[in-house]
């Protein structure tokens, strides 16, 4: 079976209006609030729009598969 999770299809990035992504990406982001650093894992659609945040790459990674969308690497 050929694997699918780094191939991104044209028609994933052309969305029409109110339709949503089939797939997604997770970008790593710092977290900074008084004293304290954390990184946040943020989940965004292949439109672009923001979908979760979550406190680990592989909680972010499980949760898009477990809503039926398709997992993109950006590396």
């Amino acid at each position: 079976m050929e694997d699918q999770t780094n191939k991104v299809v044209e028609s994933d990035i052309k969305l029409s209006e109110g339709e949503m992504p089939s797939s997604a990406f997770v970008k790593k982001e710092i977290h900074k609030e008084n004293n304290f650093s954390t990184d946040i894992f943020s989940v965004y659609g292949s439109d672009g729009m923001l979908l979760a945040a979550f406190d680990s790459k592989e909680a972010a990674i499980a949760a898009i598969m477990q809503s039926g969308l398709r997992y993109i690497s950006l590396h």
